[in-house]
């Protein structure tokens, strides 16, 4: 049986955005791994989030919801997630990867909206 060789997987993301002014920023921007390879995904902010949920949009354009970690670790199967709203950052980590593991990453972040003051009567 012949192993594959060269380059199996392409991880891309977004660099920056911003919702509701809030930045956002994905590291690494690109990423290319070997099959079986270990990798870590991380995302900043620019304020402190309620939850973050991690998604894959594979080459087929199929979004794929991954993972929900509001604080703290949550492991799923390969997917190790972290989110420290402290800190303000979340992280993403794959073990063993497969060529079905390419695609487009995304971490989608829930941030508190100010409460607007109570109307006098």
């Amino acid at each position: 049986m012949k192993k594959l060789a060269g380059t199996v997987l392409g991880l891309l993301f977004a660099q920056v955005c911003c919702v509701r002014g809030v930045d956002v920023e994905q590291n690494p921007p690109a990423l290319s791994l070997q099959e079986g390879a270990n990798s870590t995904l991380w995302c900043n902010f620019s304020t402190s989030p309620l939850s973050v949920n991690w998604y894959l949009q594979n080459p087929g354009g199929r979004l794929i919801h991954l993972v929900y970690v509001p604080s703290g670790t949550k492991q799923d199967g390969r997917l190790k997630a972290t989110t420290v709203p402290a800190e303000r950052r979340s992280s993403l980590h794959s073990s063993s990867s497969r060529t079905t593991d390419s695609g487009t990453y995304f971490c989608a972040v829930q941030h508190g909206a100010p409460q607007a003051p109570a109307a006098s009567t």
